[in-house]
């Protein structure tokens, strides 16, 4: 989806875009409370499009039906975020400079981070950035194994895909295979694959593990690699997995929780 604009040589100090506010200090994506009680959406490290329609952002005239939003910009809304396919569906609380409208979509990957709330523990949430950063997807809650992508968070892609000498369907943030995700879906009533229902889902497979109340007391190395090894049959990059696939050492996982937590 070509939603990227030209590149602006935008300072993370920018006042406001209309209502939208530069902010710094961008978390890791995962959806947390706002301090402030605003509702808002926070732009990530491209620039974007506030978009009346959640078509491709090239087939839309700018002013009537798109407006540029920048890299980095805190936009206020009228209330919360809801997601709707692929995309938030937002309400600005102003119209945004160029805009003709207030209510429309904003593609779910351009986003970093959001009001809606989450009452995950900084432990809970650094371990969550811990497993996608052993499984390689960082930030991203739309890889399929392999590194593909997907466009739709509707539900889980169901791609069965074969690299290196590996078969797998797993897909999102933390790379459920699609049986998995079938009975973390039922389990918790989860509706679709977005970003919210991944972590949400993540947690429960720790919880399932038998872990939540290890990841819930890391203070040190040791509770660390508790926590870790009681999730080492769920992903198989962590350390301790008996699956024979490459694996993350506890040292540099610790490194980075520390890192990760620092954050939250």
């Amino acid at each position: 989806m070509k939603n990227v604009v030209a590149a602006l040589a935008i300072s993370l100090t920018v006042a406001l875009v209309g209502c939208g506010q530069a902010e710094n200090g961008l978390d890791s994506g995962l959806l947390s409370e706002t301090d402030t009680g605003e509702n808002y959406v926070l732009i990530g490290a491209g620039n974007t499009f506030f978009k009346k329609s959640k078509d491709d952002s090239a087939t839309l005239d700018s002013g009537s039906e798109k407006c540029a939003v920048p890299a980095n910009t805190k936009v206020l809304l009228a209330e919360q975020p809801r997601y709707s396919g692929n995309h938030y569906f937002i309400k600005t609380a102003e119209l945004l400079n160029g805009c003709g409208f207030r209510e429309g979509y904003v593609f779910v990957q351009h986003v970093k981070k959001t009001s809606i709330k989450s009452l995950m523990s900084a432990n809970m949430k650094a371990f969550l950035d811990i497993i996608a950063y052993a499984e390689g997807t960082g930030d991203s809650y739309n890889y399929i194994f392999s590194f593909a992508t997907f466009s739709s968070f509707r539900d889980h892609p169901r791609r069965l895909i074969c690299s290196g000498g590996y078969c797998s369907d797993a897909a999102g943030r933390y790379q459920f295979k699609s049986t998995t995700w079938d009975e973390v879906r039922r389990s918790l009533g989860l509706t679709d694959f977005s970003p919210v229902s991944q972590d949400l889902g993540a947690v429960q497979l720790i919880k399932w593990r038998g872990a939540y109340d290890e990841v819930e007391r890391i203070d040190g190395p040791n509770s660390f690699g508790d926590a870790l090894y009681g999730v080492r049959l769920e992903w198989a990059s962590l350390p301790h997995s008996p699956y024979g696939q490459p694996i993350k050492t506890v040292g540099e996982l610790w490194s980075k929780f520390l890192t990760f937590r620092d954050r939250y």
